[in-house]
């Protein structure tokens, strides 16, 4: 056990379970996983400032490694990442203010309104998510066989089109994502979603994510380590501010780094054996598991009843699961595909790479 404030205790193993489930999605679908870690930890007991300054911490040095890994695999177009790291540094700054601002006022109410954000936020991100991933993997399926390219049913949107065309200056081409927009459509996406990484403590990636992909337009495997580069330079500066503010507590933050380290590399890996669909349903499934916990906890500061705390822990802690498996099923299948071996039918148009015959 670890003290985290007084008469408050945490359980070590059950953290660092917890970092290896975060890393794992987080790996694979190219997200700080903030948006699971900050609930877990306001659910657990943890004050809402210590919960995000040090799911920050954490998501900083976790999203550190899943970029370099990605840059590896090629999954990361540096320019982009760059300019909508700027705005997201310029929101994150007023993200952290808010947030102080809030805990002077009302510890409580700071509570409720940082999990409430979050749900709401969570929400419109999932149902959009859902909508086009099922659309998706029907024309998939109808259009592309196994053997298809792993760009073969990649998004675009009206809001990608609009967005493209609006020849606002600078008009720049990204060569390695292999479209052109304006860098003031980047920039300010990346200052909305600053905001949120300073406020909420999470790395903006399930806001980041779908953006690049449904605004502007980006292939999904690409989106991953831009989203990631992105995340790391927000949570970074996040990080320092709330660290100057107190709201840090490192053993928490290094005994969860140990899981999620693992995890993030597992999780990175996998991204090579399946399509870009298959990361945007493992991008939605995280974020659907991620909504019910902070309701829980919600109702519980409103009534101050036990057993509604207890639920949400429970709940929180196990929504994990939901998209690990979900991870951990697309791999295994990736890798019985790339030996050759037979898969699911439904998991077949997710595969990227063909099956070796040797392998047979």
């Amino acid at each position: 056990m670890i003290e985290i404030a007084p008469d408050i205790m945490a359980n070590l193993y059950l953290l660092a379970a917890v970092g290896l489930g975060v890393g794992l999605i987080a790996g694979f679908a190219g997200v700080s996983g903030g948006y699971l870690l900050t609930p877990i930890l306001i659910v657990l007991g943890f004050p809402v400032e210590i919960a995000v300054g040090t799911a920050l911490a954490l998501m900083t040095a976790n999203t550190l490694i899943a970029v370099i890994r990605h840059r590896e695999l090629g999954h990361l177009d540096l320019k982009m990442g760059l300019i909508m790291a700027g705005g997201t540094l310029l929101g994150a700054e007023a993200g952290v203010r808010l947030l102080d601002y809030a805990k002077d006022t009302s510890q409580q109410a700071a509570n409720i309104g940082v999990l409430g954000a979050m749900m709401v936020a969570l929400l419109l991100v999932a149902i959009s998510m859902v909508r086009e991933v099922w659309s998706s993997s029907e024309k998939l399926a109808e259009m592309c066989d196994e053997d298809a390219a792993s760009d073969c049913g990649e998004v675009q949107t009206a809001a990608c089109r609009f967005l493209q065309s609006l020849s606002v200056f600078p008009h720049i081409r990204f060569t390695k994502s292999k479209l052109r927009i304006s860098g003031w459509i980047v920039f300010s996406l990346g200052a909305v979603i600053g905001v949120m990484s300073g406020f909420l403590g999470v790395g903006g990636c399930f806001l980041r994510g779908p953006a690049l992909i449904y605004l502007i337009g980006q292939p999904s495997l690409m989106a991953v380590g831009t989203n990631l580069l992105g995340a790391f330079i927000g949570v970074a500066f996040s990080c320092f501010r709330h660290a100057m503010l107190g709201h840090v507590h490192l053993g928490v933050a290094l005994v969860m780094l140990l899981g999620t380290s693992v995890g993030t590399l597992i999780g990175a890996l996998g991204t090579a054996w399946v399509k870009g669909l298959a990361v945007r349903w493992v991008m939605a499934t995280s974020v659907i598991a991620a909504v019910l916990g902070p309701a829980l906890k919600i109702v519980y500061f409103a009534t101050g009843s036990t057993a509604w705390d207890a639920a949400a822990k429970i709940i929180t802690v196990g929504q994990i699961f939901v998209p690990v498996t979900v991870v951990i099923v697309l791999m295994v299948f990736a890798f019985r595909h790339r030996r050759g071996g037979d898969v699911p039918r439904w998991a077949r148009p997710l595969m990227a790479s063909k099956p070796h015959a040797a392998a047979r």
